[in-house]
């Protein structure tokens, strides 16, 4: 189980926006234990498969992610019939929120493929860093790299695809102006 583990939780802890909307994936320890929690854990050895379900809760460091079921999908050992070597394909379904130290990403599904480091968040998804928000349906991470796109199938105005996000300026800048405004002049 070890061979997946540590790189798919932290792999799928997809959001990290701030103010420009660029994502990059959570950099947290990647050696750091993995804690997996599930009602039901089945692994088909024939087909190297392992399913969480129920309840699945990934902790590593920092991160988390939760979902009904995560399943990951290995490769198969060449010249063996049982073995099973490393994970290829990492897929949460239902409900899946990923959360870092102050960031968030809900979606409905996550799939995150070993040989290209790439994460894919679909299904209403919502990203959240502090009070900023974003929206769309799908994001792609490329958790090497952490260019991400955020995509949607909601209309606007004629027939452009449209994503929404809000950004909050940062406060500080605003109590410091204000906390000087205050102060009286010196002569």
């Amino acid at each position: 189980m070890k061979r997946w583990t540590a790189a798919a939780a932290t792999a799928l802890v997809l959001s990290g926006y701030g103010a420009a909307g660029v994502a990059h994936a959570q950099q947290g320890d990647s050696s750091a234990p993995i804690d997996v929690s599930a009602n039901q854990q089945e692994t088909i050895n024939s087909k190297c498969i392992t399913i969480f379900r129920g309840n699945v809760e990934i902790l590593q460091d920092r991160s988390r992610m939760r979902a009904q079921q995560v399943t990951v999908y290995s490769a198969k050992r060449a010249g063996s019939e049982s073995g099973c070597g490393n994970a290829q394909r990492l897929e949460a379904e239902g409900d899946v929120y990923v959360v870092s130290e102050n960031q968030k990403a809900r979606g409905d599904r996550a799939v995150y493929t070993f040989s290209d480091n790439t994460a894919v968040l679909t299904g209403d998804v919502i990203l959240t860093k502090g009070k900023d928000v974003a929206r769309g349906d799908r994001l792609t991470v490329n958790t090497k790299t952490n260019d991400a796109k955020l995509e949607s199938n909601a209309t606007g105005r004629g027939s452009a695809r449209r994503v929404r996000a809000v950004f909050y300026q940062d406060d500080s800048k605003k109590s410091d102006t204000a906390a000087a405004a205050d102060q009286p002049a010196q002569r």
